[in-house]
This record gives C-alpha cells, sequence and structure tokens, in this order.
C-alpha cells in the first residue's frame, strides 16, 4: 500500500512541471550592437531567461570575438577559420550565467541528457546541494568520455541517477522524461474514445486526466529508450501494467479491437449496446473485469513461486447478479452467433461429402442449422451458469429438437466411427 501512494504523489509532482517564461532582448543590445550579435543573443535567450546585465556582458563577449573575427580575415586567414570565433564558448558563458542558468541553457542544447532533465528539474525533484553537484559532475565527465551506443549512455545515467537520487525522485525523473510521449499516447486513446463516444461531456475532464496519467505512470514505469527488458520480460512488466488501465480506457479497446484479456466480462461491454447496459453496469462489469485478470495474474505469479493460487470469482454469479435474464439471452445471442453460423456451414459441407444435399435449398438449410446450434450454445452456456435441473433439462430439451439432417450426419459420423473401431481392431 505504501508503494502505490508513493507513485501516485509521484505522478502528481510530474504533472505540475512548471511552464519558464523566457525574456526579449534588451533595448541597449538591440541599439548598440550589429544584427548578427543581437540574432545570437535572441538565440540564447530563448534558451534560458537572462537579465539585461548579463545580456550585455555576453554581448560584450561576442564583440570581441567579432572583431578578432575581422582582424584574422584582414591578414589573409582563410574562411574556414572563422567559424570557431562565432560558436559560443561555454567556458565564457559559465562565467556569466548562474549554475541554474548554465544547467537550462545545456539541457535545450541536449534535452537527452538524463542528468540535464534532472537538473532543469531539481525544484520539483527537490534535490540537495550535494545531489546537484554529482549531478554537474557526472554530466561533465560524460562530456568528456563520451559513450559509443545510446543503450550504454541511458545505461550510464540509470545507474548513476539510481545512485544519486531517492526512489521517489527517481520515478519522478522518468516521468517527467516520458512526459510529451505520455500526452501525445493520451491524446490518441482520447481521440478513439470521442470516436465511440462513450464519455460525457461534463467527465471530460476527470476521465482524461486519468488516461493522461495512467500512461505517464506506464512510461515512466517501462522505460523503453533504455532497453533494459528482454522481450519476455517486457511482455510480463507490460502485461502487469495495463492491469492499472482506467475503465474508460478498457472499455474503449474492448470497443474498438485494441488489447484486452477476452473474458466474459469483456465480451458483455463488447455488445453493451444491443443489451443496453447502463452507466452504472458498464462500471460494474468494467471492475470486475479488472479484479478477474489481476487475480490470474497474480496466480501466474504465485505458480512460479510455488505458492497456492488465489480463488478466481464466478465469472457466471457476478453476471446472474449484475445483468437481468432478457439481458443474459441478448449478451448471449449475440456472443455465440458468429459461431453458430461456422458451424451450420460446416454442417452443410459434411451434408455435401456424404451426398444429402439433394433438392436441398442452401440458405434455407443453413439458417435452419444455424438457429439449431445458437439454441444450443446458449442453452449449454445457460446450463452452466445456472447450474439447476430446470436448465439441464432446457438444454435436453433443445437437443431433442435437432433438425432430422443433423440427426442424419450423427448417425453417419457413428457408423464411420464403429467401422473404424472394427478395421483397427482387425489390423492389430
Amino acid at each position: 500500500m505504501k508503494r502505490k501512494k508513493m507513485k501516485k504523489v509521484a505522478l502528481n509532482v510530474c504533472l505540475s512541471l512548471p511552464f519558464i517564461s523566457l525574456g526579449q532582448v534588451g533595448q541597449e543590445i538591440s541599439s548598440k550592437y550589429p544584427a548578427h550579435i543581437v540574432y545570437k543573443i535572441d538565440d540564447l535567450i530563448s534558451k534560458v531567461n537572462l537579465s539585461p546585465e548579463k545580456q550585455i556582458k555576453i554581448a560584450q563577449d561576442f564583440f570581441k570575438l567579432d572583431s578578432l573575427a575581422n582582424i584574422s580575415l584582414l591578414k589573409g586567414a582563410p574562411s574556414s577559420q572563422l567559424k570557431s570565433y562565432y560558436v559560443v564558448d561555454k567556458k565564457n558563458l559559465k562565467s556569466i550565467l548562474s549554475a541554474e542558468e548554465f544547467d537550462l541553457y545545456e539541457y535545450e542544447i541536449d534535452k537527452d541528457n538524463r542528468f540535464l532533465v534532472a537538473l532543469k528539474f531539481a525544484n520539483n525533484l527537490k534535490l540537495s546541494t550535494k545531489q546537484l553537484s554529482e549531478l554537474r559532475e557526472q554530466k561533465d565527465y560524460l562530456y568528456a568520455t563520451p559513450v559509443a551506443t545510446k543503450k550504454e549512455k541511458i545505461s550510464f545515467y540509470n545507474s548513476k541517477l539510481e545512485s544519486i537520487l531517492t526512489k521517489e525522485q527517481y520515478v519522478i525523473l522518468l516521468q517527467a522524461i516520458y512526459k510529451e510521449q505520455s500526452i501525445a499516447d493520451a491524446k490518441k486513446d482520447w481521440e478513439r474514445i470521442n470516436q465511440l463516444n462513450i464519455v460525457s461531456n461534463e467527465k471530460n475532464n476527470t476521465e482524461y486526466k486519468k488516461i493522461e496519467n495512467y500512461h505517464v505512470l506506464k512510461n515512466g514505469i517501462l522505460d523503453l529508450d533504455s532497453e533494459k527488458y528482454d522481450k519476455k520480460g517486457l511482455e510480463k512488466l507490460i502485461t502487469k501494467i495495463i492491469l492499472e488501465e482506467p475503465l474508460l480506457l478498457i472499455r474503449a479497446n474492448i470497443l474498438s479491437a485494441g488489447e484486452f484479456k477476452n473474458n466474459s466480462f469483456a465480451s458483455i461491454i463488447k455488445y453493451e449496446k444491443d443489451i443496453k447496459l447502463s452507466e452504472n453496469q458498464i462500471n460494474i462489469i468494467l471492475t470486475k473485469y479488472k479484479e478477474l485478470e489481476k487475480i490470474r495474474f497474480e496466480n501466474e505469479e504465485r505458480d512460479l513461486t510455488s505458492k497456492l493460487p488465489l480463488k478466481e470469482p464466478s465469472e457466471y454469479e457476478d453476471i446472474i447478479k449484475i445483468l437481468s435474464p432478457e439481458q443474459i439471452n441478448i449478451w448471449l445471442g449475440n456472443k455465440h452467433k458468429n459461431q453458430a453460423t461456422k458451424v451450420a456451414l460446416k454442417n452443410w459441407k459434411k451434408l455435401e461429402m456424404e451426398g444429402l444435399i439433394k433438392d436441398l435449398d442452401k440458405e434455407a438449410t443453413v439458417l435452419d442449422f444455424s438457429n439449431y446450434q445458437l439454441k444450443f450454445l446458449i442453452a449449454d452456456e445457460k446450463t452452466r451458469m445456472y447450474n439447476t435441473p430446470q436448465y439441464a433439462f432446457y438444454k435436453r430439451d433443445v437437443e431433442q429438437k435437432k433438425p432430422e439432417l443433423l440427426k442424419q450426419l450423427d448417425v453417419v459420423a457413428r457408423n464411420k466411427s464403429k467401422g473404424i473401431t472394427t478395421k483397427n481392431g482387425l489390423t492389430w
């Protein structure tokens, strides 16, 4: 319980990261210095907010370098050497800017640097003076000794960050790193939800925030850029995280053929319009869906450690309490309709193979088979749902009304089975 609370706090902190308002080029700069220097100052303050005094100091440095470039050109130096005079000198810049300003400047140049992300959001992470010093030290070390691959670089970031930051700070940082991606993921889901028209306007903000928070949590935990999990480990972790999906997102996934577990509760949501579920019924069914899948996941984990599995709740027992008898009939009818048609067509092919289709109308015969098969599948599931003698009799009554052609196919199948048994017996 303590762990869950920590994640929630981290999420809220991450989502409240500040917007930094940047300044403008001072009047003294724009009126006294050449256009290219004004441009460079403007580019600089687009990355970090600077006071007029610091802008002037930096402009003076740029002006000195510009003068040196002109002298070099007059002395006949090749134009290819001029570039060195117009590259921002980090050493000079660092002497003018505060440590925090220099962190922000470097972050804007290298946003993938996780040490700089931590330094940018130092206030939100509540970094100590020691932590700030260690992060800057590791950042400088990495610049001095570049790492070969992206994976190695991120592995280096993470190993150092885990040792410098607290667990809570590290969680917040990862969520901040993936914030933009999380917002994009949430917007994509929200677009799908709006197309399905399954949320009322008054709940828009609340439900959207739940989905965004879920993606922030998910992306921060997965940290896909780090490639730290093998395929099996990643699949397992994703399965676990998906169990935390907001109910609305689960509903959208079921209705739009997204990722979901195909249990009985999911199949009810799939046909929610035909069943005419109330909002309360939908919420209860989605909650039951999550509860069931969480227990199944925990049971898989327990199997690996030889612990006794948790008892799964009875899907049928819950469904009988949630849905009316009429709604159950509609659900089962929709659920088994396609399967009934498939079996009917399969039986028609059997008739063809046995030469029993003379003078038969295919469409009418397949429809007759399909209607029977649907009644049988519904009766069979109801027998398992209610588990009473009444429904056992009901199923038997349906079976007794099997179309004559299907009964003939049963006889053919039995005779063939006996023939095969006899043949096998003689061979032996």
